[in-house]
């Protein structure tokens, strides 16, 4: 008998405190792919002797984000989230008379499971820090190359090519992880705000080294394909809806 008092005791209020709120959270979420990965490789090297046809991916990249949580206790939610990130390489060549200019773009499309943890509150604006770990399932669409020749005397387009690249097999789907550190805190009641830093790996799992790099144009002389590890940082605003 006492063993089921201190069970329940436990669990009910776990419960409970789960089922009366739920939290939107939705936001700005970036994207920097790190290491030596070829998809960060310039579009078409300068050097003529050197043939690069990587993605041009190098800088920070945009997307958005959503959430959705439930709190299991005071320190503990569980939840999905929906993160699209609109990867975009960009490239210009200045000749005599001309520019051209080549631009590289695809988008990733990630659902991910999320468990988090609060190990630390603060007094002001009950503000809070976490912990998180993302178990993330990611597609990867076709890519879309564009090249563009422009008359600088008159500003006139010479030349357009805009190409949607397939690199078999498809569909490109792969298995992931993200860990994240950030902070939480009140704006107004039940309005909060949110900011994580993180770091992951977007295919830990899945790859397929006859396709070539997961996020380059073409494969040519590729014979693998590499671990893409990332750097992801959010800016959210969320909504907490306490359920009746």
């Amino acid at each position: 008998m006492r063993v089921r008092e201190i069970l329940v005791g436990v669990f009910v209020p776990c419960v409970v405190h789960a089922q009366a709120v739920v939290e939107f959270t939705s936001g700005l979420a970036t994207t920097w792919l790190v290491g030596n990965n070829p998809a960060r490789s310039a579009i078409i090297s300068r050097d003529t002797a050197q043939g690069a046809l990587g993605a041009g991916f190098a800088g920070v990249q945009p997307g958005v984000t959503f959430h959705l949580l439930h709190p299991l206790s005071a320190a503990w939610r569980f939840g999905l989230g929906i993160e699209q990130t609109y990867f975009e390489g960009l490239q210009r060549f200045r000749l005599r008379v001309v520019d051209i200019y080549l631009s590289y773009r695809q988008t990733v499309t990630t659902v991910a499971a999320v468990l988090e943890y609060v190990p630390v509150r603060f007094p002001l604006a009950r503000g809070y820090a976490f912990l998180s770990l993302e178990p993330r399932w990611s597609v990867v669409s076709r890519g879309r190359y564009t090249y563009e020749q422009v008359d600088t005397r008159q500003g006139r387009v010479i030349e357009r090519l805009d190409t949607l690249i397939s690199k078999p097999p498809e569909p490109v789907h792969r298995f992931g992880i993200v860990a994240r550190v950030g902070i939480g805190g009140e704006l107004s009641d039940p309005w909060y705000f949110r900011a994580n830093v993180g770091f992951g790996v977007l295919n830990l799992f899945g790859r397929r080294p006859e396709r070539g790099e997961l996020l380059t144009p073409v494969k040519l002389t590729e014979t693998q394909e590499s671990y893409v590890p990332i750097v992801v940082v959010a800016l959210l605003l969320q909504y907490r809806l306490r359920v009746p």
